[in-house]
């Protein structure tokens, strides 16, 4: 639904982008060794078994629900029931709620929370299967090389033999664009100002609290 890994990884590459393409497939593999590693060590120091992440989202949504109290209607389902009278039903054999945040995120919201506390059911087991610590661990077990020394790396005839020519293209006039070009609609939110204009001679804020106006109004 939105570009915001791309937006991540395009500012990245910012400082590499300028160099030739043998240098910057380099850079890309040392960066991204660093954050496999960083992240590989990270994820094995997690003892839990979901991610620090959710285990956030999770504190977070059962703060929403403070207040409530609950229904039991069967051994896995309950209702429960807001301060400002709203009801919400919970499904936790089905992993549903009325809220449908369950059900789309397939992170338990604040009511399936509730409701498994309730029922002594471990909250850990509603999440889905890609927020586990297992999978997190999965994700950088692969290992990235170094780059190695092009002369003990064996070439195939067939690739050495060939001439590979630059594309033909003819380079726009202007300097080039190092910053992503703002998509149709997008607008830049402009830095709200913290500090407020004084005067340099009585030190007041703003024109109704300076003595001094006056003397440059004509």
């Amino acid at each position: 639904m939105t570009s915001n890994i791309d937006e991540q990884l395009n500012n990245a590459l910012l400082e590499g982008r300028g160099a030739n393409i043998l240098e910057l497939v380099k850079f890309i593999q040392r960066m991204m060794t660093r954050w496999f590693s960083a992240r590989r060590k990270k994820a094995e120091k997690h003892t839990g078994t979901v991610t620090i992440e959710m285990d956030k989202e999770m504190t977070k949504n059962i703060a929403t629900v403070n207040g409530s109290y609950i229904n039991s209607v069967n051994e896995w389902t309950c209702q429960v029931l807001g301060k400002f009278g709203r009801s919400d039903n919970v499904m936790l054999a089905e992993r549903k709620c009325s809220c449908k945040y369950f059900d789309n995120i397939k992170i338990p919201c604040g009511h399936a929370i509730l409701a498994a506390n309730g029922l002594g059911v471990s909250t850990e087991t509603l999440c889905g299967h890609w927020y586990k610590t297992s999978v997190w661990r999965e994700t950088y077990a692969g290992v990235i090389n170094p780059d190695e020394d092009p002369r003990d790396v064996d070439i195939p005839e067939e690739v050495s033999q060939m001439v590979v020519y630059p594309p033909i293209t003819k380079r726009q006039p202007g300097r080039r664009w190092k910053a992503r070009k703002p998509s149709t609609g997008e607008f830049k939110v402009p830095k709200k100002k913290v500090n407020q204009n004084r005067c340099g001679r009585c030190g007041g804020v703003g024109p109704l609290f300076c003595p001094y106006v006056e003397s440059f109004v004509i």
